[in-house]
């Protein structure tokens, strides 16, 4: 046996779990390599119960007053919770929150996503024109899932634009065209016209318009 097995053998997983007590009592700590295999399986057995158990507050016998549906819901999510388990979805006690990601980190973040994904077609001789915006999409989204990298980039991006904003005057450059305006201007008006009267205003009686009196004439 080499120096690295023998180092990596000698190194054991930490058997010690601690948790906090109820009404702030402090904390223990369980040493599981201490415990007789019976009280271990035990405290395993009660930990996966409580798992399995979690979520099921609404299926109470008054959303579910037939008994038999009542226990298959429970049954049903409980099977649900175990597989939650095999997958690593389960809520872990003391585990560090995710950062929450702002909207514009996002936003970058999906720009990024969208290119790598697009980059990878373009690799694989797969025509951009040929697949719908709504399935780059969602591969956009499947990969940000997967590489938590592609937000750390969208975060150092946003910092250096706010770092070095833009040194010139974008009101010089860009010039409104009014033919474009007009064009807009057109079709919205289009659409309000054409855009169906709500209930409330289908409803509505138009004004009564009195009819004006006849002016009278003097008489020579």
């Amino acid at each position: 046996m080499s120096d690295l097995d023998q180092d990596t053998t000698d190194v054991a997983p930490s058997s010690l779990i601690s948790f906090a007590l109820k009404n702030g009592a402090g904390e223990v700590s369980v040493d599981t390599s201490k415990l007789p295999d019976a009280v271990y399986r035990e405290a395993l057995m009660q930990g996966l119960k409580t798992i399995a158990e979690r979520g099921m507050s609404k299926l109470t016998k008054e959303a579910y007053p037939d008994e038999a549906e009542r226990k298959a819901a429970i049954k049903t999510k409980a099977e649900a919770n175990v597989q939650d388990m095999y997958d690593g979805k389960v809520k872990v006690t003391g585990a560090v929150r995710a950062k929450k990601v702002s909207g514009a980190v996002m936003t970058e973040a999906m720009r990024l996503a969208r290119n790598l994904v697009k980059d990878a077609m373009k690799a694989n001789s797969i025509k951009i024109s040929h697949v719908k915006a709504s399935e780059i999409t969602s591969a956009a989204k499947a990969l940000l899932e997967q590489d938590s990298s592609i937000l750390v980039t969208a975060e150092a991006n946003l910092a250096a634009r706010e770092a070095s904003p833009a040194k010139i005057d974008i009101t010089k450059l860009i010039h409104v065209d009014p033919g474009l305006v007009a064009k807009a201007e057109e079709k919205a008006a289009k659409a309000k016209a054409d855009k169906p009267l709500s209930a409330k205003q289908a409803g509505k009686v138009a004004p009564r318009v009195k009819a004006k009196k006849p002016e009278l004439h003097a008489q020579h």
